[in-house]
């Protein structure tokens, strides 16, 4: 359907991607769980609730980024989990591309699963908080580009009890139930599970593979347990554990970039089993407030792909032709990769808030953690100079941080704080490679082995100051000035085309002002906000391919200079109790100066992954005149063109996603029909640009390639509540 028929229908129409039922727009009660004692009107929050997790088919964090302002994310994986928030953020993390560091931190109840992000299943959240710009200030490492943070529906004081489930395209199906039992009046206890299959959208048609319909399946189970103990007025325990098992398949890549059949005959997976806890402790003395957070996570996972993305029979017909009959193939082209990756983490953070010295209030943190990550990973690697490699990284944080509002009054707040953190990253690499020597004359390789160990320290210091104003009781303004943080790293490539000096990239450092409006009165609200971030040692993870399709070299460098900047614009207008329109445009510029890898210059440009604009238009229509409880929603999400990595020009083509979903409301049951991507549209999600097959390994060609976001999904969602 053509965007500009989506718009008439919008702009007829109208939408908001809540419920709303007064006929007055006031300032929500907000709660933010996040951070430390964040304003709820600060323009570089958005805060998402639980009631657009249940209609369109939102059954992933996932489903919802195409309409989240300003955030963006990088495929290569059967879910999403490598983000971009205004135009930073990591593409990926292969095994051999370096230490686990991250411009977009990602929490769930406070565990930090960063670069891990698959853990994304909605049922049973309350909210979504999406932290725009550095974090340092309250997070330290991994969240210079901003923060994502999901947070649990709590125990009731009463018995309840949820049953959603939903049946969908591709024989998707998900159950999920949730309850609620106060165990005393003071113990309170809440058991979810949650279960969602699908074969996927790909079709495989390689002979050798006997699973051809569903090498793209996804199989997600997750059961969280959790128990609130109030023992007195003073003090509070609550505790969460999670025990979840992604059992998926991964297979999206084919070399004539159709995006829907695939030739592989390699089993590619996305498996991550993880068992996690989180403990929070609240205690009250008199005007002094104690809070222990304490987390810990272990992760086992699997990745793999078919290198080639073909098989035997695929490459031996034409064009291609590569058959072991002629002299000149000395070898199948065949390639696998496989990569078992390890983490532990575990975090404890003592905080203290007051208000004693002159009424002003002070908060006081202490904060500790360690990353544990082993990667075992078999392939063509470092551009050949490994053919294995067991890499175990040891990463230690110690924060110290403090925030204090000297001035608070009921027109203006004013808030400073100020973080140190000692940050160091250990490294211990092991791996195993081939002397070629005189290759290919001879089949005499020589295994040889090697060990290198390096690590970095790091002294940082973030902060920020933040001014909210109260212009009158419609007009709210906000400034802050924020500087982040991403910590320095190893590189851990063998190769010695690399120097010893590039060994070791730089910590990056940036100074962000953020300016903001918020203007509400009776039907109308509108949000605006603009930033300007300034980056200072910009990192930049890159690549370089040696030969086959999986001998790739990683390394980080750093550029002399960078910058992000944009603006954002939010509003929603209700024409009635049953009409309501709403509208988001964001425009952001990026700029990384030029660099050198391997003799060759890159940057002077935009950054990967970081559109230019970003808007959407959504409806909610009351269609209660023609059946009590019935209403109709629409989404239309566009994103603009943009590069797919750092060091080479290919592009995206732009694209526009629209949702539909029909709601019934009776009694305690919600009943959603809906689809997502309504139209579909076939977009890209993550590119590529090398020598993939026979003949481009011997002409030394590159070609570009693509794989794409789900097709059309239609599905019926029923939510009930006792």
């Amino acid at each position: 359907m053509n965007f500009l028929i989506i718009f008439l229908i919008l702009i007829s129409h109208s939408f908001s991607k809540t419920q709303i039922d007064s006929s007055k727009i006031d300032l929500p009660e907000i709660e933010i769980y996040g951070g430390i004692d964040e304003n709820p009107i600060t323009t570089n929050i958005d805060v998402l609730d639980d009631t657009i997790f249940t209609k369109d088919g939102n059954n992933n964090f996932q489903d919802l980024i195409q309409s989240i302002p300003s955030l963006h994310y990088s495929g290569g994986t059967s879910r999403a989990k490598y983000f971009q928030l205004r135009g930073l953020g990591e593409l990926s993390q292969f095994s051999g591309e370096g230490p686990p560091h991250f411009y977009v931190g990602y929490l769930v109840d406070n565990i930090d699963f960063s670069g891990i992000g698959m853990i994304g299943k909605l049922y049973d959240f309350e909210q979504i908080e999406i932290f725009k710009g550095p974090q340092t200030a309250s997070y330290g490492p991994n969240s210079m580009a901003g923060l994502i943070n999901l947070v649990s529906k709590k125990p009731s004081n009463e018995k309840t009890f949820n049953f959603n489930s939903s049946i969908y395209s591709n024989n998707g199906q998900s159950f999920n139930l949730s309850t609620s039992i106060p165990v005393t009046d003071n113990i309170l206890t809440k058991i979810t599970l949650s279960s969602d299959y699908s074969d996927g959208f790909i079709t495989n048609i390689s002979e050798q593979n006997d699973t051809k319909y569903d090498t793209n399946s996804k199989d997600e189970n997750l059961a969280k347990f959790q128990i609130a103990y109030f023992p007195n007025s003073n003090l509070s325990l609550k505790y969460i554990y999670y025990n979840i098992k992604l059992d998926n398949k991964y297979d999206v890549w084919a070399p004539d970039n159709n995006g829907f059949t695939t030739y592989s005959d390699y089993q590619g997976l996305d498996v991550q089993k993880t068992k996690a806890n989180s403990l929070n402790i609240n205690y009250q003395l008199n005007d002094i407030k104690l809070i222990l957070i304490s987390t810990f996570s272990k992760n086992d996972i699997i990745y793999s792909f078919d290198g080639d993305w073909g098989n035997s029979n695929f490459w031996s017909n034409n064009p291609y032709n590569w058959n072991l009959n002629n002299p000149d193939y000395l070898f199948p082209w065949s390639f696998s990769d496989l990569t078992n990756r390890s983490r532990e983490s575990y975090s404890n953070e003592l905080r203290l808030k007051t208000n004693i010295y002159y009424g002003i209030p002070l908060t006081f943190g202490f904060y500790q953690s360690k990353v544990n990550e082993n990667d075992l990973r078999n392939g063509f690697l470092f551009g050949g100079y490994a053919n294995n490699i067991d890499s175990k990284f040891d990463i230690y944080n110690y924060a110290v941080y403090s925030k204090i509002s000297p001035l608070t009054t009921d027109k203006m707040s004013l808030t400073i704080s100020l973080r140190y953190d000692i940050n160091e990253t250990k490294q211990d690499l092991n791996y195993e490679f081939y002397d070629y020597y005189n290759y290919p004359y001879n089949y005499f390789y020589y295994p040889q082995y090697g060990n290198y160990k390096n690590e970095v320290k790091d002294d940082l210091i973030g902060g920020n100051v933040s001014i909210n104003y109260k212009l009158n009781q419609y007009t709210y303004l906000n400034t802050n000035f924020s500087r982040g943080y991403k910590t320095s790293g190893i590189n851990q490539t063998t190769n010695p085309a690399l120097p010893d000096s590039l060994k070791i990239y730089e910590t990056e450092y940036c100074n962000n002002f953020d300016v903001g409006f918020i203007y509400r009165k009776d039907k109308y609200d509108v949000k605006i906000s603009a930033f300007y971030l300034d980056r200072i040692n910009p990192q930049l993870r890159l690549s370089y391919q040696f030969g086959g399709p999986t001998n790739f070299d990683f390394a980080t460098f750093n550029a002399d200079e960078g910058y992000n900047h944009g603006f954002e614009i939010n509003s929603n207008y209700l024409f009635s109790e049953n009409l309501s329109l709403g509208f988001y445009y964001t425009y952001l510029k990026t700029y990384v100066s030029e660099f050198k890898y391997l003799g060759q210059s890159y940057g002077d440009r935009s950054l990967a992954h970081s559109p230019k604009r970003k808007y959407g238009f959504s409806l909610d229509k009351n269609l209660s005149k023609f059946l009590t409880g019935l209403s109709i929603s629409i989404n239309s999400n566009f994103v603009s063109s943009f590069y797919f990595e750092e060091q080479n020009n290919n592009m995206s083509a732009s694209y526009n996603l629209v949702d539909l979903s029909l709601n019934y409301k009776y009694t305690n049951m919600n009943i959603s029909f809906w689809s997502k991507n309504l139209t579909n549209e076939k977009y890209p999600i993550r590119g590529y640009q090398f020598s993939l097959d026979p003949i481009s390994f011997i002409n030394n060609e590159v070609k570009s390639y693509q794989s794409f976001g789900d097709p059309r999904t239609i599905g019926i969602t029923i939510d009930y509540n006792l």
